[in-house]
C-alpha cells in the first residue's frame, strides 16, 4: 500500500515563451522561467499556506526561500513566481533534467512511506513550543533532553545517529514517536521536491532520468 499524489512536473521555458510557461502551470506544472541565462524564476500554482502538504509551498522551501509574488498582469498575471537564487540554479536545473521524460504537467506516482523512510536520515528536524507541549502531554519531557536533542546555533534539534538515521526510526521504517511526532516530520509531504530529493540521496530511487544519464 502507498499513497498516490499527482505531483507536478517541472518545465523549463525562455523569457520569450511566457504565455506557454502560464499555460503549462495553470494545468498543474511547475515551470522554470529563464529571464536570461543563469536567472530564473519559479513559477507555480499560488501556494496554500493552510495546507501544510501544498507541493507548491515546498516547492518554494525547498530553495531556502520563504515569499512569492503574483502578478497582476502579464503573461503570469493570477500565478505565483519566486527568484531561483544563484547557487540553487543546479537544483531546479536538477528538477528539470529529472522530468524531461514525463509529457504531461501532472503524474500520479505512488509512494509508500514505509518502504522508503528517506526523509527520516541524514535532517535536521527542528522542535518548536507546539512540539514541546506535545511531547509534555505524552509524558515524554525526556525528548527536550541529550541524547535525544541538542541545541544549534540557539534551536532544538533532534539528534541522529552515527549512522546519520533519526533515532526514533525503527529496523521496519515505522516511527517510534509516531501519535506526538514533531510538526516538522507531520507536515512534510509526499511527493514534494524534498521527498523526492531524499529518496534520490538515500534510496537511489528516482521518477525520471537519473543524473548519469
Amino acid at each position: 500500500m502507498g499513497t498516490l499524489v499527482a505531483r507536478p512536473v517541472v518545465r523549463s521555458f525562455s523569457i520569450r515563451h511566457s504565455r506557454e510557461c502560464a499555460a503549462w502551470v495553470k494545468q498543474g506544472g511547475h515551470a522554470v522561467l529563464w529571464e536570461k541565462p543563469g536567472r530564473g524564476m519559479l513559477v507555480l500554482p499560488v501556494p496554500d499556506e493552510s495546507d501544510p502538504a501544498d507541493l507548491s509551498l515546498f516547492s518554494i522551501l525547498d530553495l531556502g526561500k520563504r515569499r512569492w509574488k503574483v502578478p497582476a498582469e502579464g503573461p503570469l498575471r493570477g500565478l505565483a513566481t519566486c527568484l531561483v537564487p544563484k547557487d540553487c540554479n543546479w537544483i531546479v536545473q536538477r528538477r528539470i533534467d529529472r522530468d524531461s521524460q514525463h509529457e504531461n504537467p501532472t503524474r500520479e506516482i505512488v509512494i509508500d512511506c514505509l518502504e522508503c523512510g528517506a526523509c527520516c536520515e541524514d535532517n535536521e528536524v527542528l522542535i518548536f513550543d507546539v512540539d514541546e507541549k506535545r511531547f509534555a502531554e505524552a509524558g515524554r519531557l525526556d525528548l527536550l533532553k541529550p541524547p535525544y536533542t541538542r541545541r544549534t546555533d540557539g534551536k532544538l534539534v533532534l539528534t541522529l545517529l552515527k549512522n546519520k538515521k533519526c533515532r526514533h526510526l525503527a529496523s521496519d521504517n515505522k516511527c517510534g514517536i509516531y501519535t506526538f511526532r514533531a510538526d516538522a516530520c507531520r507536515d512534510f509531504p509526499v511527493a514534494s521536491e524534498c521527498c523526492l530529493y531524499a529518496r534520490e540521496l538515500e534510496r537511489n530511487l528516482y521518477d525520471g532520468v537519473r543524473p548519469e544519464a
